[in-house]
């Protein structure tokens, strides 16, 4: 029996609260929690980043990723500076000890990755990867439009009307 939408849900969520855990539990042996490594993975992966980059990049609001980011620089792990040519923008880079840490963090979620995705073959991670890429994109997509407007079915004058939106009728022909 195939899966409905809210099974489907349901079934994303848990993989993803059950991903965290696994790799907040391996992260946590380095010191460091899920948000911080999404940061530090950026950074290794992209270098020199804006705030607002890496926030797009991340998925991250701003408020949240100052904060992470703050615990970062804390930790000798990422500098964050402000460029001479601007002003109004704030740069953060790995420093070498922040390389150090990510690259013994990769080191270690290796066998996680291996063991998680054993059953899979090149060609399932090829397709996991498209759809959930597709995925992300729509999610993108519906939060900039924001919710669509319902058709609701009214009685006017003795018929029925299934062409109005809840809040705009729509002229008649």
């Amino acid at each position: 029996m195939p899966l409905d939408i809210d099974d489907l849900n349901r079934l994303l969520f848990q993989t993803e609260q059950a991903r965290r855990l696994l790799v907040g539990d391996r992260l946590s042996r380095h010191g460091i929690v899920f948000g911080q490594w999404l940061v530090l993975d950026a950074l290794y992966k992209e270098g020199l980043s804006s705030m607002t980059g890496l926030a797009a990049a991340i998925g991250a609001d701003r408020t949240t990723l100052t904060r992470t980011i703050d615990g970062l620089v804390a930790a000798g792990h990422v500098e964050r500076r402000t460029p001479a040519e601007d002003r109004r923008l704030v740069v953060v880079d790995l420093t070498p000890d922040g390389k150090v840490l990510v690259e013994a963090v990769l080191a270690s979620l290796g066998p996680t990755h291996e063991s998680v995705f054993a059953g899979f073959s090149r060609q399932d991670l090829d397709a996991l990867s498209v759809l959930l890429a597709r995925s992300l994109a729509q999610i993108k997509l519906a939060a900039v439009e924001g919710p669509r407007p319902k058709a609701i079915v009214r009685l006017e004058r003795g018929r029925l009307r299934a062409n109005d939106v809840k809040g705009r009728s729509r002229p008649r022909p």
